[in-house]
């Protein structure tokens, strides 16, 4: 029983304290437009801003409306600590799009943090972002606050910038079949 016990703590203080890094909203937009026009909408964004080899479209679900893929953005800083440019590095992500008549959904989630190797020394990655003000110990050396902070914060600018550009592009008629 006492194991059972131990065993339940530790699964659900992985579950409170891990909380990881996501955006989410549920879009209205005119009741008029069609789950197709926004299935072609959210396809042309996705391969107007992810038009390089590195990011993937794994899903393409015309009839359920879904698109997922994966995304990467690059982290760099101004910013001084200690292990900087070993830090410095690339977040991967995935996305997720799912369209109905007059609405859409939008996912950012699973973020993963990977460092870069540097002369003399080995990359470090802070792995899976959460919400957590405290850092975790990263793929090596001590976890550090202040990188940990900055990664989060450089990834929810750039991720607030790409929500606001799918947003407009999901307000625009989709010009794909216009004659021309």
């Amino acid at each position: 029983m006492k194991k059972a016990f131990t065993l339940f703590t530790f699964l659900f203080s992985i579950l409170i304290f891990s909380q990881e890094l996501q955006f989410e909203e549920v879009v209205k937009v005119d009741s008029t437009v069609t789950k197709d026009e926004l299935f072609n909408r959210a396809r042309s964004w996705i391969g107007k801003t992810y038009n390089d080899e590195k990011y993937v479209l794994a899903t393409e679900d015309r009839v359920n409306g879904e698109l997922s893929g994966n995304g990467s953005m690059s982290y760099r800083t101004g910013k001084l600590y200690f292990g900087v440019g070993a830090v410095i590095g690339d977040v991967d992500y995935k996305i997720n799009i799912f369209v109905k008549d007059g609405r859409y959904k939008y996912s950012f989630h699973s973020f993963r943090h990977i460092g870069t190797n540097v002369p003399g020394g080995s990359a470090i990655s802070y792995g899976l972002l959460t919400v957590s003000d405290n850092a975790p110990k990263p793929s090596r050396g001590g976890a550090n606050n202040k990188a940990w902070n900055d990664i989060k914060d450089h990834t929810s600018v750039k991720i607030k910038q790409t929500i606001e550009s799918l947003k407009e592009a999901m307000n625009k008629k989709y010009e794909g079949s216009s004659d021309w």
